[in-house]
C-alpha cells in the first residue's frame, strides 16, 4: 500500500509540474530533416539541395546535437546542427557559413572535371544542367556551333570556352562562361545574318543568363573581339535581372 501511494505520489508531482517525457528523437529527427529540407528550397533555390539524412543526439532536454548530410552538385557534405523541441515545436539552428562552405566545396568538385577539356565539354549534361534555362532551349544551335573547338581556359574566377560551326568560324561561332563561385553561367550565340532585302548581311549575337552591360569578363573580351554592341544583339532572356550594383 505504502509503494502505491508512492507511485501515485510521483506521478501527481509530474503532472503538477506540467513534466512530459522527452519526445521521440525519431520523430525530432524526422521533423529536422523537413524543417531543414524547408529552408534550402527556401533560402537556396537554386543549389536544387537535399537533404539526405539527419542525425542527432540528446544532450540536455529539450536540446539536440548533430550533423545533417546534404546533396548538392552530385556530392554530398555535412553540416553540424542545433535542435530544440519539446515534441511540438522543433527549432533547427544551422551554420549558415558553414553551409555555404559547403556548397562552394562540392560545386568546386564538380566544376573540376572541365579542367583540361575542350570547349564542347559544357555539353555533358551534368555540366550543362548550370547553363540558362533560355540556352538550354537553344541547345541544337548553341551545338552546333562548338564544332570547331578549343581548350577551357580557366582563371580565378571563370571557365571560359568558345568554338564555331565547321567552315564557318568568324560567322557562326558560340562562346559561354562559368563561375566558379556561384555556379552561373552565361553564353551568347553569334549568328550569320544572310543579306536579303537590300540588306547587307551582318552577325546576330543572342545572349542567354547575361545582358550587355554585365557580361562576365571572359565574355566581355571575347564580345569585344567580335564587335558586338546593343544594335547587334538579341536578348532571349527577357525575365533576366542584373545583380544590384555595389
Amino acid at each position: 500500500m505504502t509503494n502505491m501511494r508512492r507511485i501515485l505520489f510521483a506521478t501527481m508531482l509530474v503532472l503538477l509540474s506540467g513534466c512530459r517525457p522527452s519526445p521521440n528523437i525519431d520523430v525530432v529527427t524526422a521533423e529536422t530533416k523537413t524543417q531543414l529540407q524547408q529552408q534550402l528550397n527556401q533560402d537556396y533555390a537554386d543549389k536544387h539541395a537535399t537533404v539526405e539524412s539527419v542525425s542527432l543526439v540528446q544532450t540536455t532536454a529539450p536540446k539536440y546535437e548533430g550533423s545533417a548530410t546534404i546533396a548538392a552538385y552530385d556530392s554530398t557534405f555535412d553540416v553540424p546542427l542545433k535542435v530544440t523541441s519539446d515534441g511540438k515545436t522543433t527549432l533547427v539552428t544551422v551554420d549558415n557559413q558553414q553551409l555555404e562552405s559547403g556548397f562552394q566545396s562540392t560545386l568546386r568538385h564538380k566544376l573540376a572535371v572541365l579542367n583540361g577539356k575542350y570547349s564542347d565539354y559544357i555539353l555533358t549534361p551534368a555540366i550543362f544542367e548550370l547553363m540558362p534555362t533560355s540556352l538550354q532551349a537553344a541547345k541544337v544551335d548553341f551545338s552546333a556551333r562548338l564544332g570547331v573547338i578549343i581548350p577551357i581556359d580557366s582563371d580565378g574566377n571563370y571557365y571560359f570556352g568558345s568554338g564555331c560551326r565547321a567552315h564557318e568560324c568568324g560567322s557562326d561561332e558560340a562562346a559561354w562562361v562559368l563561375d566558379k563561385t556561384t555556379g552561373e553561367g552565361a553564353a551568347a550565340i553569334m549568328e550569320y545574318m544572310p543579306e536579303r532585302d537590300g540588306m547587307d548581311a551582318y552577325e546576330l549575337f543572342h545572349l542567354y543568363g547575361t545582358t550587355l552591360d554585365h557580361l562576365p569578363q571572359p565574355l566581355a573580351d571575347w564580345a569585344a573581339q567580335h564587335n558586338m554592341n546593343a544594335a547587334n544583339v538579341v536578348l532571349d532572356t527577357p525575365s533576366y535581372q542584373p545583380p544590384p550594383k555595389n
